[in-house]
């Protein structure tokens, strides 16, 4: 800045502000004057005041906003003047490959573009598609400066670039030059084209371009191809609601396609009619008319594909996602996930599956590469030319395939998967009840979860309880004041599962519906020791020479590596010896079956270090329960386990981390029953822990006298009659309270006295015979209950009925420990519960 500037407030050089004699001086330090140039002293800094363009404040805020400016228009007018206008947009078909490079297919328009002149088209067609797109096309120069300031206000309150407030000039320009990034270097590059296109082309023109160029949905660019694919007619003949239709799906094909999502599709349809209504270009009693009855749109074609077809189908989609759908057609290269060896073997077992089981529900498969989050394998569905629903995306209620996720809200809250639980067939809980477990209200009432079919564990750790898949175990972990429903939900969540999840208890149970290809991404972030990868289909995609996208593979951290190793150590259980075992592999692997409430779906995820796979089977368009009651340990386990060995034939095996400890248990298990001999008796110690106790000082002799005699004089007379040690343990045997009354009948007992030598010769008999008994008899009661037996010994013959009473007594107790405190648990053990 030069010298001959000058402040307005500034005073001439040595001018001094005068001040009333006497007055005190003004606060503050002692500065001494600067000298001026003139060598007079400058005034002080406390006697004046900078403009505002001489603040520092001003000056920051100045300084950005004008570089931006100028930038801005710096790149305007190169833009302006170096960029020339675009060619017309043509349609090329796009390479599909497969993860080694082969290609695989081509994505080819469904009908091919055909440009049309402007003036042969119907008025209506024109108008429409203005009044859903520029209805002050024919207004402006290029630029709306109303539509810019309504997308910057937008893009302000979103904080990020959301709405684009594009003329039907700048649009024409994106989708010529196939940039669909949003940044403001594009926009000021559209801007600048734009203004290039409106002083070169009349509007006419312009409309034209767009209108032959425009991408329509179903492969179709151009409006004489839109008509074909959604009404099978030409442009020329189409009405006006066709012509509204299609006007109202230009601003996004994938969304507004009246076949897809009829309810967007037609709630645009009548925005498009309201608009042409404001602008006078329709009466607004013929749009009421129009409006009340929308066109019918013809059922789209479809791309057809040769292999992988439902794989395909998704890549399709993200392509449409990640490069944009009017991308999809411009001789794009775009190499994939599929691995084509693998998924020759999925569709193999796919056929092998259902074949073998001779049953006609449809089915999906995904398997996900735990490394880099990329679909190796997907099958959709029975057959791609009759139904393009891929089941793969579909999504369906999962059942005890969601367990994994209470557990890992458990494990996340410190608790160890070893602590007990009661494991009643049914347990209830009312509304009130769960009002104060869950601290809110409980619209719905109470909730009564029981085990499939019924079945009833008595206590079970929870790693048990996830072996054997038992609801009511469950129920309580998912009501816990350190897990809750949100709590899993939050899990599942970061896991990979972005379908809408309910919170509430039952969804636990897996009462919220997924899709396959979820549930294999976030059973991979399990595989992965809590690191999530989205799962995707599309690697890679190129135009020429440039990358425009490429997916990321890195992974991010969701679930804690100590939460994700114990939920694998647990689900390995459940492979080896649980409800999955026809799902074992002969290797490392963790899984875990699901099945919903009568059959009508059945799921088995699993995984190994390298490969994570879901399996579902059911109905396509409903729940209907399957034939024969087919759960997920069944024939998803088996169809699971036919394509893993061959998907990892050749691949050596390899191990999971183990898991940490330092989880908390929360209830210990309950102490281990003694096993008590045939002398003690099983009871508790005051402390309530099972022990053993002898029952010889209660032993009483039997009596050889009447039965009128009193029990104190039978105690003394047996003594003589018993010498050898062996019949005073059969006679302690015999001796119990219960059978007291039938000791009437042992009067000829005397008469055997003589013969003590073949009583030894009888000892051998017996004496194997206790070899398997003490083990398997941990009461006593089961041998004193065969009471009736000594009944037969007053017969003639005496030598061979002590055998037969020493004989009967041991068989009859094992038919009776079945059904004792051992073999109740063993019963209830083999009904494996897969939950419904």
């Amino acid at each position: 800045m030069t010298g001959t500037f000058q402040p307005p407030r500034r005073r001439s050089p040595g001018a001094r502000r005068s001040r009333p004699s006497g007055a005190p001086p003004r606060p503050g330090r002692a500065r001494a004057a600067r000298p001026t140039k003139g060598g007079a002293p400058a005034a002080s800094p406390a006697t004046r005041r900078r403009p505002w363009y001489r603040r520092p404040v001003a000056l920051l805020l100045a300084l950005p906003l004008a570089g931006l400016a100028f930038a801005a228009v710096t790149l305007f007018f190169y833009f302006f003047t170096a960029v020339p206008l675009p060619d017309d947009i043509g349609v090329r078909a796009t390479v599909i490959l497969d993860t080694t490079g082969a290609e695989i297919a081509t994505l080819q328009a469904e009908t091919s573009r055909e440009d049309v002149k402007l003036d042969a088209l119907p008025d209506h067609v024109r108008d429409a598609v203005l009044a859903a797109e520029d209805a002050a096309f024919y207004e402006h120069r290029g630029l709306s400066l109303p539509g810019i300031f309504r997308a910057a206000l937008r893009n302000v309150t979103a904080g990020e670039i959301s709405q684009g407030g594009s003329t039907i000039s700048q649009q024409y320009v994106k989708n010529a030059t196939t940039d669909d990034e949003r940044s403001l270097l594009r926009k000021v590059r559209e801007a600048a084209l734009a203004v290039k296109l409106e002083r070169s082309y009349s509007k006419d023109e312009i409309l034209e371009f767009y209108l032959n160029s425009i991408y329509w949905g179903r492969g179709a660019y151009g409006i004489e191809a839109a008509a074909t694919a959604y009404f099978d007619k030409p442009a020329a003949k189409l009405r006006v609601d066709e012509a509204a239709m299609l006007a109202g799906i230009i601003a996004a094909p994938s969304a507004y396609d009246p076949r897809d999502n009829p309810d967007d599709a037609q709630g645009r349809y009548r925005y498009v009619l309201g608009q042409m209504v404001d602008k006078g270009w329709l009466a607004p009693a013929r749009a009421g008319k129009l409006a009340a009855k929308p066109p019918r749109t013809r059922k789209a074609a479809g791309v057809v594909f040769k292999s992988a077809p439902y794989f395909l189908q998704s890549v399709q989609e993200e392509l449409e996602r990640e490069v944009g759908a009017n991308e999809i057609y411009s001789g794009l290269v775009v190499t994939t996930t599929l691995d084509m060896a693998l998924q020759r073997e999925a569709e193999q077992t796919y056929r092998e599956s259902f074949v073998a089981s001779r049953i006609e529900p449809t089915a999906a498969l995904v398997a996900v590469d735990n490394d880099t989050g990329g679909i190796r394998a997907l099958v959709g569905g029975k057959d791609y030319g009759r139904s393009q629903l891929n089941l793969a995306e579909a999504a369906r209620q999962p059942g005890s395939t969601f367990k994994p996720f209470a557990l890992a809200a458990w494990v996340d809250a410190g608790k160890s998967p070893e602590s007990y639980f009661d494991a009643p067939a049914k347990i209830k809980y009312t509304e009130a009840e769960l009002e104060r477990m869950l601290d809110r209200d409980q619209p719905d009432g109470g909730w009564a979860p029981e085990n499939y079919e019924g079945a009833a564990y008595g206590e079970l750790s929870l790693r048990e309880a996830t072996e054997k898949s038992v609801n009511t175990v469950y129920a309580q972990v998912v009501l816990d004041r350190d897990v809750r429903p949100e709590r899993v939900r939050a899990v599942a969540q970061k896991a990979g599962i972005d379908s809408k999840l309910a919170v509430v208890p039952s969804l636990v149970l897996g009462t919220s519906n997924v899709t396959p290809l979820e549930m294999a991404e976030a059973y991979s972030t399990f595989a992965t020791g809590g690191v999530h990868r989205d799962a995707h289909t599309v690697e890679e995609v190129r135009r020429g020479g440039e990358t425009l996208y490429r997916a990321p593979t890195k992974g991010e951290r969701v679930v804690s590596e100590r939460v994700a190793l114990t939920v694998t150590d647990v689900l390995r259980g459940v492979v080896t010896r649980g409800s999955g075992t026809a799902a074992d592999i002969d290797r490392p692997a963790a899984g875990k079956t699901g099945t919903t409430q009568n059959n009508g779906d059945a799921w088995f995820v699993g995984y190994t270090p390298q490969l994570t796979t879901a399996v579902w089977m059911g109905n396509r368009d409903n729940n209907k329960p399957m034939e024969g009651k087919f759960t997920g340990g069944s024939l998803p386990a088996k169809t699971w386990r036919a394509f893993m060995l061959a998907a990892l034939d050749g691949v050596p095996p390899e191990d999971f981390p183990p898991p940490p400890g330092g989880l908390k248990v929360t209830r210990p298990s309950p102490p281990a029953t003694p096993d008590c001999g045939r002398r003690e008796a099983l009871s508790e110690d005051p402390e309530g822990t099972p022990v053993c106790v002898d029952v010889e000082p209660t032993r009483t002799p039997e009596p050889t006298e009447a039965p009128s005699e009193k029990p104190e004089d039978r105690v003394t007379e047996p003594e003589p009659t018993a010498p050898p040690p062996p019949p005073s343990d059969e006679a302690a045997e015999e001796t119990e309270p219960q059978p007291r009354p039938e000791q009437t009948e042992p009067e000829p007992e005397p008469e055997p006295e003589p013969e003590p030598e073949p009583e030894p010769e009888d000892k051998p008999r017996p004496a194997p015979k206790p070899k398997p008994e003490p083990e398997p008899e941990p009461e006593p009661d089961p041998t004193r209950a065969p009471k009736p037996s000594p009944s037969p010994e007053p017969e003639p013959e005496p030598e061979p009925e002590p055998t037969e009473a020493e004989a009967e007594p041991e068989p009859e107790p094992t038919e009776e420990d079945p059904g004792g405190k051992g073999g109740g648990k063993t019963g209830n053990s083999d009904a494996t519960a897969d939950s419904p």
